[in-house]
């Protein structure tokens, strides 16, 4: 099999099966994420979903979040960052996601929401311990 070299168009339909997709698993983790969406004049490059840092370290305290920032810091943090930056020249997303000691995950992409989006949702349900939304 041939490795593809031309970058990926992700369309707009292909980022709103991924808002949708992730935005159900972010819901369930109840911890009151809310998404931002960055874009060039032309597209989308990150889909960011931040949550209430109280919900959040009460929701996983064992996360390490509130010493992340240290006891001084901690009042003053706004939000805890989720993002997906999306890489279509490198046919990848790549997930950072802050307070779960994960280093930045890489994961390809063929351009195809009916096949990436439930993926990427798949292993940001791992990541927060909650229900994929395949089940």
């Amino acid at each position: 099999m041939t490795a593809h070299t031309e970058p990926l168009v992700l369309s707009d339909t292909w980022v709103e099966a991924l808002r949708v997709e992730c935005g159900a698993v972010f819901a369930s983790a109840d911890v009151g994420f809310v998404l931002q969406i960055m874009r060039t004049s032309s597209q989308v490059t990150d889909l960011l979903w931040e949550a209430d840092p109280t919900r959040f370290a009460r929701r996983y305290p064992d996360s390490g979040i509130i010493e992340t920032y240290g006891i001084e810091q901690w009042p003053t943090v706004p939000c805890i960052d989720f993002w997906i930056h999306l890489e279509p020249d490198r046919r990848r997303v790549a997930l950072a996601y802050e307070g779960r000691n994960l280093p930045t995950l890489q994961l390809d992409v063929r351009g195809d929401a009916t096949w990436d989006t439930p993926e990427i949702a798949d292993v940001t349900a791992r990541i927060l311990g909650v229900p994929s939304p395949r089940l």
